[in-house]
């Protein structure tokens, strides 16, 4: 049985995408633009700081505080800091499944004084969302990688289910089924979910939040059933028993959390493996702007001290270009595409 979907906390996509401008920061834009444009002349390797026109960088986050996108960029806004010699700033920019952020950016000026951190599932958008405003292949200038994590189903430890056997059982066994949270509509968090339902004939609703912070507070207060989240969120209320874990949803055990089982041990192979965390810039951002900003980043995410302390909460550091980036985003895309048409997930 599929599953329906529950809104909360939310409004329309369109209406999301209405309220962001695209005149946001255009006329101050084009000078920024010009004076980036010089990169290619001055050939001045070294001194991003004097070459971004901006006093700061701003690194929007497309939801709420206190998910795993949001502890994760923080930690590389940290060190990017001290690379770029200029403040980097995190702003949380919630709502529409992260799309209320993205158009943010996608409508910035293409001078690499704004960049988004966004998962690569954003390039399955395009099938899920009917109007979504924005290509986010075309649309998007990959930067660099960030970090990886799995997806990982939590529950409350008075639910009486240990493992995803039991968990379908219990929605089964229930007249209205279960309810059950997870960072957004159309997140892989979500699709991993949907996918159990149709596999298995359990009956779930999901309720959708405008993050993983506030869909976690419900969860723990067990306002809901279970959580399709992700590990770098749940990891540490797992080890403080205020979560317990059901499995994790890839083939393999993951040594983040080499202790819970999953998805393929429970009767469930193939399911999608963790959410990969990306930078990316504006459209038209001058390519010798996004050669530099990748390179500070990634030495700041191949450097072991943010490797360690990645591993601390949840994530796995993926180092990448820009190159390596836009393959990966090809390749969600395509992967995800088949899903997403026969689980028949549209938002409009």
């Amino acid at each position: 049985m599929g599953s329906d979907v529950t809104v909360a906390g939310d409004m329309p996509l369109r209406k999301c995408l209405a309220r962001t401008s695209i005149r946001e920061g255009a006329m101050r834009g084009i000078p920024a633009a010009l004076a980036v444009l010089l990169l290619g002349a001055t050939g001045a390797k070294g001194a991003m700081a004097q070459e971004l026109p901006c006093a700061q960088v701003r690194l929007v986050v497309p939801y709420p505080a206190g998910g795993a996108t949001d502890v994760a960029s923080r930690v590389v806004a940290e060190r990017l800091e001290a690379a770029l010699k200029k403040p980097v700033i995190v702003e949380n920019r919630g709502g529409a499944t992260g799309n209320i952020g993205t158009v943010a950016v996608v409508n910035a000026p293409p001078d690499g004084c704004t960049l988004l951190v966004n998962a690569t599932v954003i390039a399955t958008f395009v099938h899920s969302f009917a109007k979504l405003g924005y290509d986010p292949i075309k649309d998007l200038a990959p930067v660099g990688g960030v970090g990886i994590t799995p997806v990982l189903f939590v529950a409350a430890p008075q639910v009486p289910a240990g493992n995803i056997k039991e968990l379908v059982e219990l929605s089964k066994s229930r007249p209205d089924g279960l309810n059950y949270s997870s960072a957004g509509y159309g997140l892989q968090q979500h699709l991993a979910a949907e996918e159990i339902a149709q596999r298995t004939g359990a009956k779930f609703t999901h309720v959708a939040y405008r993050g993983g912070g506030p869909a976690m507070t419900d969860l723990i207060a067990a306002r809901l059933d279970f959580g399709a989240f992700l590990a770098g969120t749940t990891k540490p209320l797992i080890a403080d028993g205020k979560l317990k874990a059901l499995a994790i949803a890839q083939d393999r055990r993951s040594e983040l959390l080499p202790d819970v089982p999953t998805t393929a041990e429970q009767g469930l192979p193939g399911m999608s493996g963790g959410t990969h965390f990306m930078v990316f810039a504006p459209p038209a951002t001058p390519k010798p702007v996004i050669a530099l900003i990748s390179a500070e980043l990634h030495k700041v995410i191949a450097a072991p001290a943010l490797r360690e302390r990645f591993q601390q909460i949840g994530f796995e550091a993926t180092p990448m270009t820009a190159a390596e980036v836009a393959a990966e985003m090809q390749r969600t895309g395509e992967r995800y595409a088949p899903l997403i048409k026969r689980l028949n997930i549209r938002l409009e």
